[in-house]
């Protein structure tokens, strides 16, 4: 398996952030077509018309049903490899913090809402949805955007922190972006973070012992 150039997520974790990101209006389009083709959605025998007719009014949520479904699975696995790694992770004392939990919902204005209105039935739609997506997706891997994820926001937190790290004498001051199960959020406390991409970590409190 391939790792990313420019951070730590192999190019399947990567594809399955950006997947499930993009769930919501997964799940609305296939609301809107199964809505919109109801009338169709019935056997039509083993046909070459039958076959072109499924694949317009229902190939598209097709699709996004079997990504989505990729795409949770392959999530699942990313975050249980996380947790299982975090003890290889960098002792830290964080000094202040800043919750980008709002990112999500600019997620969803900007990149998701335009997008509704797409008649997928059309195949010339369709095709430049696929294109707009691929674009979006090259964007999404080189960048923080990576932990920009509504779905992910449901049970975990998008912070900004400032840190140090534990024994490092020269008490130098960094700055991540770090998406964690915690929903309180201190200042002045430890946290074990485990890189995964440029000044990108998973990361949890960590209990004084």
């Amino acid at each position: 398996m391939k790792v990313s150039n420019n951070n730590g997520l192999r190019r399947e974790a990567l594809f399955s952030l950006f997947i499930t990101s993009y769930i919501p209006l997964f799940a609305i389009v296939i609301v809107k077509q199964l809505h919109e083709g109801w009338d169709y959605l019935h056997w039509g025998g083993w046909s070459k018309v039958a076959f072109n007719c499924f694949l317009t009014h229902f190939g598209m949520s097709v699709l996004l049903l079997v990504l989505s479904i990729v795409g949770i699975v392959g999530i699942v696995i990313l975050l249980r490899n996380l947790e299982s790694n975090l003890n290889n992770g960098t002792i830290t004392k964080v000094t202040k913090i800043s919750n980008r939990n709002s990112e999500a919902i600019g997620y969803i204005a900007t990149y998701i809402v335009p997008f509704l209105a797409s008649d997928f039935s059309s195949w010339f739609e369709s095709v430049i949805f696929i294109v707009i997506m691929a674009l979006i997706y090259a964007i999404y891997t080189n960048s923080n955007m990576v932990l920009i994820n509504p779905l992910l926001s449901i049970k975990y937190s998008l912070l900004e922190v400032e840190y140090t790290v534990v024994g490092d004498n020269t008490g130098t001051s960094h700055d991540a972006l770090i998406i964690t199960e915690n929903k309180e959020f201190k200042e002045n406390v430890s946290y074990q973070l485990y890189q995964i991409g440029f000044k990108l970590y998973y990361g949890k409190e960590r209990q004084e012992k």
